[in-house]
């Protein structure tokens, strides 16, 4: 650990100097100002929180260095709601005018956000990679404080002269954080600091800390460029017009997908025993109550009833875009199976525009009336929508942890087909919504194909991973990621109809309901 601490200090001073932090001391923008960075910090503050419990945390700690790193999460979670209270400070809904579909569209869209996306599935991964070592997930966890303390050190100076100037109190920016950003694990003083690692536990200790350094360096990046280029010239986020309309394909589709492809039959050995499975809990799931809900009630409209859920599912819809661009997707493919996971990717990740639309057009703005703030709290702090978010990171861990493309493929069709049952039952509902209403929803009536972009040549139209056979304990792992992703669909499924019953949102009533 003595090595450790020397990177650390050194990596710390590194970070403590980066250009950012030049630029934000100077006069390029107006004291008060300086806070405003608080819009780009957006997604990574708030998906902080699920980093902490979903990533970090050990579920059933065995001993005293996994319960350090859990008191480190417990008090980590809790800061994403210090950044709220500061947001209403700044008057950031009324400065920036949002409504949730422009929310949405600046946290799961944004080209000045990709990089935080990527940023938060990074950072997850360095959890995925350490295996659950507490002394190795120190290592890393530890660069983070140490990065983080960085950060803040400067920050608090900026929020104690606005705080002298204006008696404006920040939290979240201010002295109160930065006691709870210490520069360490918060409550692993003395735990850690005597061991020693061996030597499998050290280079990849000090290859996961220094890859959690380069991560924060490029945060810093990409802060400074947001400055530069809102910041300074008095500008502030704004949606673009033409981002109100989702893409459409440029030619019809004229072969099957990729995924179509490597379901014929026959497959190979033991190929068959998982996609039983997936066929057993899709049958299954297709039976939830949620489902009869939405065909039977007839006391609500169509359209209400997909108002009354429709935003919990925000996190897995909007999110899943991220979910393949930056967990499952191969970053160089090297193969021909490999190339086949982002063929399937490549269609995958342009579903979330879709959504965004139909979101518009079926008037879930106007309905709900949320601004910023009231977004942000709903998607990350309700405690329904919590259920999500929770599923979203076990479906990232299990992409990052199997890499094989065998596995990866069922990963991805227990995923797909998770689906099959929600899209035939909301689909029918969003048929009636289109007439009633003269508008189109095509991701609610499962027309996903019309955001799938005209690509270069794929691959030959064969099967490259279900014609070769798997080993027994791969299936076993497989059919193990099938349950998995069900169970959590019918658990969400549960919510779901809870919320529709309850009208959880408050939808108002239609007149001349179904």
């Amino acid at each position: 650990m003595k090595e450790f601490m020397k990177l650390k200090a050194a990596r710390w001073e590194r970070i403590l100097s980066h250009p950012f932090f030049d630029w934000l001391h100077s006069d390029a923008v107006p004291l008060e100002d300086k806070v405003l960075i608080a819009p780009i910090m957006t997604v990574f503050v708030m998906n902080f929180r699920d980093a902490s419990r979903y990533f970090i945390r050990f579920p059933k700690p065995r001993n005293r260095f996994e319960e350090a790193l859990n008191g480190g999460t417990r008090e980590d979670e809790t800061h994403s709601r210090l950044f709220l209270e500061d947001w209403s400070k700044m008057k950031l809904d009324e400065r920036l005018g949002f409504r949730a579909s422009d929310m949405l569209w600046w946290l799961f869209l944004s080209k000045e956000n990709e990089r935080f996306r990527y940023f938060v599935l990074e950072f997850g991964r360095l959890d995925v990679e350490d295996a659950g070592d507490p002394l190795v997930r120190f290592a890393h966890s530890e660069a983070g404080e140490a990065a983080g303390n960085a950060f803040f050190y400067h920050l608090a100076k900026v929020a104690s002269e606005i705080e002298a100037k204006t008696g404006l109190r920040y939290i979240y920016f201010g002295n109160h954080h930065l006691d709870r950003e210490p520069g360490f694990v918060w409550g692993s003083k003395g735990v850690f600091d005597d061991e020693v690692l061996d030597e499998r536990q050290r280079p990849l200790a000090m290859r996961l800390a220094n890859r959690m350094f380069d991560l924060f360096e490029e945060v810093h990046d990409c802060f400074l460029e947001y400055g530069r280029t809102y910041m300074q010239p008095g500008r502030l986020p704004r949606r673009p017009q033409g981002e109100a309309l989702a893409p459409r394909a440029q030619t019809e589709p004229t072969e099957r997908p990729s995924y179509e492809v490597e379901l014929e039959q026959p497959m190979a050995l033991y190929h068959e025993d998982v996609l039983r499975v997936i066929e057993e809990r899709k049958a299954q799931a297709a039976r939830h109550p949620f489902y009869a809900w939405l065909r039977d009630e007839t006391g609500v409209s169509p359209r209400e009833k997909l108002m009354r859920f429709l935003p919990l599912w925000v996190p897995d819809i909007m999110g899943y875009r991220d979910l393949n661009r930056y967990a499952v997707r191969y970053p160089e493919p090297s193969t021909p199976k490999e190339q086949r996971i982002n063929e399937w990717c490549d269609d995958l990740e342009t579903h979330s525009a879709l959504f965004l639309h139909d979101w518009q057009v079926l008037g879930m703005d106007e309905v709900l009336g949320w601004k910023a703030k009231d977004t942000l709290k709903f998607l990350f702090l309700d405690p329904q929508v919590e259920t999500h978010r929770k599923n979203l990171a076990t479906f990232a861990k299990l992409a990052m942890g199997h890499r094989d493309p065998a596995m990866l493929f069922w990963f991805v069709a227990a995923m797909e087909a998770s689906g099959h049952a929600f899209f035939e039952n909301v689909k029918k509902l969003a048929e009636v919504v289109e007439k009633e209403r003269g508008i189109r929803l095509d991701y609610l009536c499962d027309r996903h194909d019309a955001a799938h972009g005209a690509r270069g040549e794929r691959l030959p139209r064969k099967a490259f991973i279900t014609s070769e056979r798997i080993t027994t304990g791969e299936r076993d792992v497989a059919i193990g990621m099938v349950e998995t992703i069900f169970d959590a669909l019918e658990e969400q499924l549960t919510i779901s109809l809870e919320a529709a019953r309850s009208n959880k949102l408050g939808i108002p009533s239609e007149r001349g309901a179904a």
